[in-house]
């Protein structure tokens, strides 16, 4: 599910006009996630569909789950082609997204679409393939890309979290998910990776913009209508080594042609940044929308009657670098807010989810991570019956190499 990572060790080669190179990495984490409280229920989704369930799937109050398995990272293989022509420069990238999962790990929660083959401990998930890309463009013009590749709309925010290369939240979903969650809906939405057309504009001083049409994100298997393009735009602000500020929105209009009912919209909007100290680093980001959700885009973001749900939610982190360590704590929450017809009907939804992430990370050397994290997530929930808060902890060690 996460977001790419970088390599700075790319194995380069020409081939006739073309600069070839292959990157990726690999990881693997020993997790041990807690079950405090159960809460409402088990399974990924729970507070009727619009919470991630911090024990995972199968959960029971004070069971221990323990995996081997991909930190918020899968593994990954990129190759890439790049060179210029008649004046333009032309670049296409594939890439492979394998994971660890197997079938052995908890259930096939997500579908058949995801599955290898059925039991046996094989592997479940056949490998994700997140960048399909091709680009186009020059220093006067700017640069179209077309294909598949991460977002717009909360890149900076998983691109920027100490956990990218560790774990975060969602270890409990092992054999149910290809990757862990970092702060995937307690501080920030997924940005996925979407087929898209998106423009990027020549540098304006230290300010880059992107803007672009998406696929549409579905949410409601009985709309029949119209399938309108998705809009997102980020613009960048680089502060050189001091670090960088950044806003982005996200669009959606759904219509539906078959009858009257209403089909929700998606609209949101982000702001944020990353400020370096010396050794200390700071990041902060605060998303707010309507139709949007808390963890993945639409998920749990409106109600029964397609009334739009409001969220919002936020992500503090403080980084310290001694040496080849960095330390580092960040807490995230995410929130929803009920609709009039959430409340006439008492319909239990997620009220908040926040996590605290605790990490030390060492540059064993300049290819290989070593991360240790220690997690603690609450799921809390509003309306319908009394129901006591979800609860976990998870401890994680590994490793993560890039090449």
């Amino acid at each position: 599910m996460a977001a790419m990572g970088t390599s700075a060790h790319a194995i380069g080669f020409k081939a006739g006009e073309w600069e070839m190179d292959i990157s990726g990495s690999v990881n693997a984490y020993y997790t041990s996630t807690s079950c405090d409280n159960v809460g409402d229920g088990a399974g990924i989704f729970t507070g009727n569909g619009t919470a991630l369930h911090p024990c995972g799937i199968d959960a029971t109050n004070g069971v221990d789950k323990q995996n081997i398995q991909n930190g918020l990272l899968p593994g990954f293989i990129i190759f890439s082609a790049s060179t210029t022509q008649k004046g333009y420069d032309l670049k296409a990238v594939i890439s492979i997204d394998p994971g660890t999962s197997t079938d052995g790990g908890t259930s096939s929660a997500l579908g058949s679409g995801n599955l290898s083959d059925a039991g046996g401990g094989r592997g479940q998930i056949v490998g994700d393939q997140r960048r399909v890309y091709f680009s186009v463009g020059n220093a006067t013009m700017g640069t179209v890309k077309a294909g598949r590749d991460i977002g717009l709309f909360g890149q900076n925010a998983i691109l920027n979290d100490m956990s990218l290369l560790a774990v975060g939240g969602g270890s409990a979903f092992n054999g149910a998910l290809n990757t862990t969650l970092g702060s995937i809906g307690s501080g920030y939405v997924y940005t996925q990776f979407q087929p898209q057309i998106t423009y990027t504009t020549p540098a304006i001083g230290n300010l880059s913009v992107s803007a672009g049409a998406f696929q549409p994100v579905a949410r409601n298997a009985s709309v029949t209508g119209d399938r309108e393009l998705g809009f997102q735009g980020l613009a960048t602000y680089s502060l050189g080594d001091m670090g960088k500020l950044w806003g982005a929105f996200i669009s959606q209009g759904n219509e539906q042609t078959n009858t009257n009912a209403p089909v929700a919209d998606i609209s949101g909007f982000e702001v944020g940044g990353t400020l370096n100290f010396g050794s200390l680093g700071l990041t902060a980001n605060y998303f707010t929308g309507d139709g949007l959700g808390t963890a993945l885009i639409g998920f749990g973001g409106s109600d029964a009657l397609a009334q739009e749900r409001e969220s919002q939610g936020y992500l503090v982190q403080a980084t310290y670098k001694v040496g080849d360590t960095k330390f580092g704590v960040n807490y995230g929450v995410s929130s929803l807010d009920a609709t009039a017809n959430d409340r006439a009907t008492a319909t239990r939804i997620l009220d908040e989810s926040e996590q605290l992430t605790l990490g030390v990370y060492h540059n064993l050397t300049p290819s290989l991570t070593i991360a240790g994290e220690y997690i603690t997530n609450t799921v809390k929930y509003q309306l319908g019956g009394p129901t006591q808060d979800a609860e976990s902890d998870t401890i994680a060690i590994g490793a993560i190499l890039f090449f």
